[in-house]
């Protein structure tokens, strides 16, 4: 299976859902309408052991990262807040009650500190599972429900491009061990962003998949070309394998006019501009002119991500 080939035929069934449906799959959250100006904000996202994480891993890291997952789609919205989560989780036959509780624990500890509470779910074994399975749907409401939440269909020519933080070396290739499994969603930089560049700010996606890869989707969506400069790009080691790391979590997003370079005591950094184009990414390095539209990670039957 080749996950994004699979996604652009779910894609394309988009016009058959019903008009309540405001903003479809394609994006970090879907959008409802629930009856005058009411929305509501909707994701799911899972972590399976032995691919999100390395098998052995404690299972309440495993909860956790689920839910912190979750939050950071809710950030990629701008215009939202979280509400509420449910969960299911296969573990293995074998699995002892301590890990399925250590599971639960990670889970509910974590929701509860967003203020999305874990409010139901379900549980099951299964004895061809390897390792745990978690997976979380997240409900979320807008800030201002008079304004429209950020997409990634929002960036226009013109615009500049921005990261937040740091990215890559997110994954520890040799131990399993890194920054994935314990991060902080960039919620709160999102929110102030909303609030202090109104309709200046464009599009907006969390950088999971990889630099250039998100930033391929944004392209696609807004259906413009977009030039990053590889030496402003805030990376650990070096810049053009980091924007293919992935599991940053970390904002990518387009805006007009100024942006701060500290948002709620994060680095932002502009690292280049959105053109007139159809959908490409390119990076320019040591002369060069890279095209990064796929750099990053898709499930395709590989290894861990």
């Amino acid at each position: 299976m080749r996950e994004f080939a699979v996604l652009e035929r779910i894609f394309k069934e988009n016009p058959r859902l019903p008009r309540r449906v405001l903003l479809p799959p394609g994006d970090d959250m879907a959008l409802l309408a629930l009856g005058g100006a009411q929305r509501l904000l909707v994701a799911a996202d899972s972590v399976i052991e032995g691919r999100h994480v390395a098998m052995g891993t404690d299972p309440l890291a495993i909860g956790r990262k689920v839910v912190l997952r979750n939050i950071s789609d809710v950030a990629a919205m701008a215009n939202a807040r979280p509400l509420a989560c449910v969960a299911t989780a296969v573990l293995p036959s074998a699995a002892t009650d301590d890990a399925a509780w250590r599971l639960y624990e990670g889970m509910r500890s974590t929701a509860e500190a967003w203020d999305a509470p874990l409010v139901g779910g379900d549980v099951a074994t299964s004895a061809d599972a390897r390792g745990i399975t978690a997976s979380v749907t997240i409900l979320a409401v807008p800030l201002d429900e008079s304004r429209p939440v950020a997409t990634r269909a929002d960036a226009k020519a013109g615009d500049g491009v921005y990261v937040t933080g740091e990215i890559g070396g997110a994954w520890d290739a040799l131990t399993g061990l890194g920054r994935h499994l314990d991060f902080t969603p960039r919620l709160a930089v999102a929110q102030e962003l909303f609030r202090s560049l109104g309709p200046r700010l464009g599009a907006m996606i969390d950088v999971s998949d990889g630099l250039g890869r998100d930033l391929g989707h944004i392209a696609a969506m807004s259906a413009v070309a977009i030039e990053i400069d590889l030496a402003r790009v805030r990376a650990r080691g070096d810049a053009l394998a980091a924007i293919g790391h992935g599991e940053d979590y970390e904002l990518a997003f387009t805006a007009r006019g100024e942006v701060p370079a500290l948002v709620a005591g994060v680095a932002v950094t502009r690292i280049g501009t959105v053109l007139a184009g159809a959908g490409t990414v390119h990076a320019l390095a040591d002369g060069r002119r890279i095209d990064i539209s796929r750099a990053g990670f898709e499930h395709d039957g590989g290894g861990a991500a």
